[in-house]
């Protein structure tokens, strides 16, 4: 295997590890509607705002994120939404396979 091949490889993997929560999946979501702040993102989450802030350190370190202090918040963004399509097309075709092995499919 050529070596860009697999940096890519690895890079995507380290992609994939990182959305790979469902709670961070439910924080891209939300960012790609609008800009949020860690306090008001975890309170609509139901999430711990210490948990809220690690996750999105982690979306930030990805690159999927960007944050901006604003006086004493910090506000995320999601600066790249094709990831929430990706997760949308995945979801549907996984379970559109998973209907047809159960014979559910019509």
């Amino acid at each position: 295997m050529k070596e860009s091949d697999r940096k890519r490889f690895e890079m995507t993997a380290e992609l994939f590890k990182a959305i790979g929560h469902p709670d961070r999946l439910a924080m891209l979501e939300k960012l790609a509607e609008k800009p949020w702040c860690v306090c008001d993102l975890a309170s609509y989450l139901n999430l711990n705002k210490s948990v809220a802030s690690k996750h999105l350190s982690l979306l930030h370190d990805i690159g999927l994120i960007v944050m901006e202090k604003k006086g004493t918040q910090v506000i995320y963004t999601l600066v790249v939404p094709c990831v929430i399509e990706m997760g949308k097309c995945s979801y549907l075709a996984v379970l559109a396979e998973r209907k047809k092995r159960l014979g559910l499919e019509k």
